[in-house]
C-alpha cells in the first residue's frame, strides 16, 4: 500500500478507500489503546475504531466504556458515533447487525426522546451486568 492517495470519481470509493487504510491502522492497535482513543473522545471520520474493537475486543473490557459512550454520546451530530458504538457492543455481545435489536434501536436513536434513550441504556446496562456475572 502506497501513501498516495488515488484520484477518486466517486464519493464512495474515496470513503471506501480511507476507511479500509484507517482500518488497518487501527487493527494494529491492542485493545487497551483503542479504549483509551475511545474514552478521550478521539474517534475516526469513518467509524473504523468501533469495527477493530469488535475483532479483538472482550465484552468484559469493552461493556463499561461501550456504556459511557453511549450515554456521554448526545444529538442528532452523534448519531452515527452512537449507531457504531451500539453495533460493537451489541456484537460482544453476540448479537447480529441485522436485524438490528429493538433494544439496540431505542439506545442508539433518540426518536422517541433523550430521556427514553436513556431508559434503553438502563435496561442494557442490566442485560450488561447479567451476561457478565453469568460468563464469571
Amino acid at each position: 500500500m502506497t501513501d498516495e492517495t488515488p484520484e477518486f470519481t466517486h464519493w464512495k470509493d474515496a470513503w471506501e478507500w480511507h476507511a479500509a487504510r484507517t482500518g488497518k491502522k487501527l487493527d494494529a492497535q491492542s485493545e487497551e489503546k483503542l479504549l483509551a482513543q475511545i474514552q478521550a473522545g478521539r474517534y475516526d471520520d469513518y467509524y473504523q475504531i468501533w469495527y477493530s474493537l469488535r475483532k479483538k475486543g472482550s465484552l468484559a473490557r469493552c461493556a463499561p466504556l461501550l456504556l459511557a459512550v453511549l450515554r456521554r454520546e448526545k444529538g442528532e451530530a452523534a448519531m452515527l458515533t452512537r449507531y457504531h458504538c451500539a453495533a460493537a457492543l451489541f456484537y460482544l455481545l453476540g448479537y447480529p447487525d441485522d436485524p438490528i435489536p429493538p433494544l439496540r434501536a431505542r439506545a442508539q436513536w433518540a426518536y422517541q426522546g433523550e430521556e427514553a434513550r436513556q431508559q434503553a441504556i438502563d435496561e442494557l446496562e442490566q442485560l450488561l451486568r447479567e451476561r457478565l456475572a453469568a460468563a464469571g
